[in-house]
């Protein structure tokens, strides 16, 4: 279902967009300041996928957050604050590997693949380990580096992506405000 031009919050135009993909389990509602378009779905998708690896970062990759058993909202968001300052230090920390050619003593896959967080807590280990400094931090950059790759075929991929799932739309039994 697209649905242009809705308002929001009382004021704030939107448009509306709902489909029901067959790989996710449960429906898309997006949400955005572009007319809605299958396109949407596509950008969405593309951005979800940037953001899930960091879930994973939380909880298992990097952090291991569930490993905390903590259930308190407070303790939990003092919690998330911290690994939230700790994942932009390893980022820039990341970028700082990266900006310095040592990329491939950290990530000695053929393609480079691990993510500029992922470099950044592996750089400050291996630094640690030497009995190195920790580098000056550095302003992040206004573009974004080049993006790595796992393998050749997900780099192909990737600049060939286009919308290539099918989408079924359905009709939404209720919209709560």
């Amino acid at each position: 279902m697209l649905v242009p031009q809705v308002t929001i919050l009382n004021d704030i135009p939107a448009h509306l967009a709902v489909v029901n993909v067959p790989q996710a389990q449960e429906p898309w509602i997006v949400l955005s300041d572009q007319p809605p378009s299958l396109q949407s779905f596509a950008r969405y998708g593309r951005r979800f996928g940037g953001i899930e690896p960091h879930f994973k970062d939380y909880k298992s990759a990097a952090f291991r957050l569930l490993d905390t058993h903590l259930r308190d909202a407070q303790a939990l968001t003092c919690l998330v604050m911290l690994l939230d300052c700790a994942s932009l230090l390893a980022l820039v920390f990341g970028l700082i590997t990266v900006q310095w050619g040592q990329r491939g003593l950290i990530d000695w896959h053929a393609q480079r693949g691990l993510s500029f967080l992922q470099l950044g807590l592996r750089a400050v280990r291996r630094w640690f380990h030497r009995g190195e400094a920790l580098p000056q931090l550095i302003p992040l950059a206004a573009k974004s580096p080049p993006t790595a790759y796992a393998s050749k075929r997900k780099h192909e991929e990737r600049k060939h992506e286009e919308l290539d799932c099918r989408i079924e739309f359905s009709r939404v039994v209720t919209l709560a405000t």
